[in-house]
């Protein structure tokens, strides 16, 4: 069975095939781009999963009166049959196999869209309906009619069969809007964003995708290079308002400095997560809610240190950077044999500055904000360098590790500047 989403009173545009591609999307893989207004996609066997090809029919029209389109559908056993059913009946129709001549007998001969003469021959015959082309001999027609006439009998009969031809270029899914006059507060812009990414949402649940990138780009007044900004989430996501809300923080953190002009908005679709709550198992929070957090607090203290931190390929000490929590690794710690014991350094940020009294050429007395006295066992050091290609970040430094105030105490010198740093305590 083939099902046929035609949209008579909507304009031929590219809008509009997009909304039936995605539309007839919602329901199968296997959708073809048939005509101007006009979509089919392959049926079968989802009468079972709706209850019945009328309540398949129903769900169809309700998901495009959703859309913002006002359609036929017609569902028959070849896609010929369900083209010419949806454009001549209005509403929900479904044709019986076997009984396509029967049904289409009374529709006018424009349904078919004939060439204008031969349309202009049948009227002068008196054949004004399918019903009185279909009952014209097959071989006069094809006589007198040649190919374009055979074609046409066959389709009144609702005996034209064909393969479907399924679209197979990947969708892109981008909303675009040339706004009136220039926005330039983030306030109004956001109204426009919330309204783009609700129509991209919909068309990726219509597909029953979801994103996880996202791109903005915004045409700027009086600046010939657009701004752009990319949202990168750990998890798909199909939820609007959060894309929304992310876009918005995102524009807060770093503003456009131009009144914009227009907005394009492209979402990269991806396969939803699974999801499966267990009986006895609470619920966690949703991870778009933490991802809104994590916007929040970069906007207060900067995108760079907001973040699970990864340790850098190098030998400079405390290097690493912030990057994005992937949520998709699930990697389980390793543990350490029982009979292993082992220190962890607590890094003071910013390290904090120290008064060091040599002894021996080892620390033997120390002060800093934390407390000061003897130190009872010094040992190092252990000295280091590196970066000395660059201009700048330069680094030079000995270290020991100090026993001091009843604390373990990891202390350095910068050798350049010659000054005392305490750098963090064991625990």
């Amino acid at each position: 069975m083939f099902a046929c989403i035609f949209a008579p009173h909507s304009p031929a545009d590219a809008a509009t095939q997009q909304l039936l591609l995605d539309g007839a999307y919602g329901f199968s893989p296997r959708v073809e781009d048939t005509a101007p207004r006009t979509v089919v996609f392959d049926a079968t066997g989802l009468g079972s999963l709706f209850g019945s090809m009328e309540a398949l029919a129903a769900r169809i029209l309700e998901q495009m009166q959703q859309a913002g389109l006002a359609v036929n559908v017609a569902i028959a056993a070849n896609p010929d049959a369900a083209v010419t059913a949806a454009r001549g009946f209005s509403g929900a129709t479904i044709v019986a196999t076997g009984d396509e001549g029967r049904r289409l007998a009374k529709l006018p001969l424009s349904t078919l869209e004939p060439p204008a003469e031969i349309l202009e021959t049948l009227e002068r015959w008196g054949i004004h309906t399918l019903g009185g082309l279909a009952g014209l001999p097959p071989v006069q027609v094809s006589e007198r009619l040649g190919q374009e006439g055979v074609r046409l009998h066959k389709l009144a009969r609702g005996a034209h069969t064909r393969p479907l031809v399924p679209r197979e270029d990947p969708p892109r899914f981008v909303e675009c809007m040339d706004l009136d006059y220039a926005i330039p507060t983030i306030e109004p812009l956001a109204f426009v964003l919330n309204s783009l990414l609700e129509t991209l949402c919909r068309r990726l649940s219509a597909r029953s995708l979801a994103t996880q990138e996202a791109f903005l780009t915004l045409g700027l007044e009086r600046s010939p290079e657009p701004y752009r900004r990319t949202l990168r989430l750990p998890l798909p996501v199909r939820n609007p308002r959060v894309l929304a809300k992310l876009f918005v923080l995102a524009l807060e953190a770093h503003p456009p400095g131009a009144a914009a002009v227009s907005v394009e908005m492209e979402t990269i679709p991806i396969r939803p997560r699974p999801l499966q709550n267990g009986l006895f198992v609470p619920l966690s929070p949703d991870p778009e809610k933490l991802e809104l957090t994590l916007a929040r607090i970069a906007v207060v203290v900067g995108s760079g240190r907001v973040g699970s931190p990864e340790i850098l390929d190098t030998r400079r000490p405390d290097a690493f950077r912030m990057k994005k929590y992937d949520v998709t690794l699930n990697r389980p710690f390793a543990s350490a044999p029982s009979n292993v014991y082992r220190l962890a350094l607590r890094f003071f940020r910013p390290r904090i500055a120290a008064s060091i009294e040599m002894k021996n050429e080892a620390p033997a007395w120390i002060a800093f904000p934390h407390g000061h006295g003897p130190i009872a066992a010094a040992s190092g050091p252990w000295r280091g360098s590196g970066d000395w290609w660059k201009t700048d970040g330069v680094w030079n430094r000995e270290e020991w590790d100090i026993e001091a105030l009843d604390s373990l105490y990891r202390i350095h010198r910068d050798v350049a500047t010659g000054r005392w740093f305490v750098e963090g305590i064991y625990d």
